[in-house]
């Protein structure tokens, strides 16, 4: 038999794995609806923000630099705009960074801001949005991911599908304690960061740039081996 203080070890440790996955959001179920105060994005917004290409899961690194860029408690987010299951993963588009101010009102000093161009940060200003999809669920950490991943985001498909709405981009905006996915249904060009290019134009840049890479190592590799009929005709040279 087990001893009572392995037993209280276990008990403890089943407990905390309950909690965490209860906190996750993993046992929720998401709600999705059509607003007109969408989170976050019914104000007008400053963000600083870096275009990646590549695999979404590229984008809780960056989340993780930008928040440490700043003081605890920084509202980090991320703007979506091609589909995964129809855009290859190295197309994949996407501007991660973190809120700045909202509504005219700075969050923090302008020396964070200087501190997150240096980082690499671009600024940009995001418009306020009367009317939005919107889903929230709990956040913390890896299992709260794994929650968005397989049920936020499967609801938010399930909603498009019946209600017909179309819309080009989607934003994650993640807080200490939750997150919300919000896909705004007005000023949705005005959420392209100017480094965007349609997949078609990224697929030929990088072509280009691949045969370009190509074309630089072919010059760069050493000439073959000298004939042999050529060696010898220089060794008679020196005889002579």
């Amino acid at each position: 038999m087990l001893d009572c203080g392995v037993c209280w070890v276990l008990i403890a440790i089943g407990a905390w794995v309950v909690y965490k996955v209860f906190k996750s959001g993993l046992l929720s179920k998401t709600q999705v609806s059509t607003t007109d105060k969408p989170a976050l994005i019914s104000k007008p917004l400053v963000v600083y923000y870096k275009h990646q290409i590549g695999h979404y899961k590229q984008s809780c690194a960056l989340m993780k630099e930008a928040r440490s860029l700043l003081p605890s408690g920084a509202t980090t987010f991320g703007i979506y705009y091609d589909d995964p299951d129809e855009v290859a993963e190295h197309l994949l588009q996407s501007a991660v960074g973190v809120v700045f101010a909202v509504d005219g009102e700075n969050r923090y000093e302008q020396n964070y801001a200087e501190q997150l161009t240096r980082h690499g940060y671009e600024k940009m200003s995001l418009p306020a949005v009367s009317k939005a999809v919107q889903a929230t669920q709990p956040f913390d950490g890896f299992l709260s991911i794994i929650a968005l991943v397989n049920n936020t985001y499967a609801a938010i498909k399930e909603y498009i599908k019946e209600t017909r709405i179309e819309t080009s981009v989607v934003l994650e905006f993640y807080t200490d304690s939750q997150v919300n996915v919000v896909l705004p249904l007005d000023h949705e060009k005005e959420f392209f960061v100017p480094e965007y290019m349609s997949t078609e134009a990224l697929e030929s840049k990088m072509a280009r740039k691949k045969f370009d890479s190509d074309e630089s190592d072919s010059e760069s590799e050493p000439d073959g081996e000298e004939d042999p009929e050529d060696e010898e005709g220089d060794e008679e040279k020196k005889d002579q």
